[in-house]
């Protein structure tokens, strides 16, 4: 091969490279931005499910004290009314 081939194959070489990584660069930025754009969803959601078992578990909790509480208050209640009958 002679030296004047030898540089044209070289600067084809380099062309094709530097063509390459531009393509390359190029999917790869869509590609990275969509990962991204995905990872915040994520992120979103699991934001929002940690906000929706924070409530429901405050909710949980309010409906077991209530449910706790209501033997007591059904007994004062049926205290008070058998005083009443008794007074009355």
């Amino acid at each position: 091969m002679s030296v004047r081939q030898t540089a044209q194959d070289e600067a084809i070489q380099a062309l094709m490279k530097e063509i390459l990584m531009a393509l390359r660069e190029k999917l790869l930025q869509s590609f990275v931005q969509e990962i991204n754009q995905l990872s915040r969803a994520i992120g979103e959601l699991q934001e929002q499910q940690t906000a929706f078992y924070r409530e429901t578990r405050e909710l949980i909790n309010q409906l077991e004290n209530r449910v706790t509480e209501t033997p007591l208050v059904t007994l004062t209640a049926l205290r008070d009314a058998i005083q009443q009958a008794k007074e009355g």
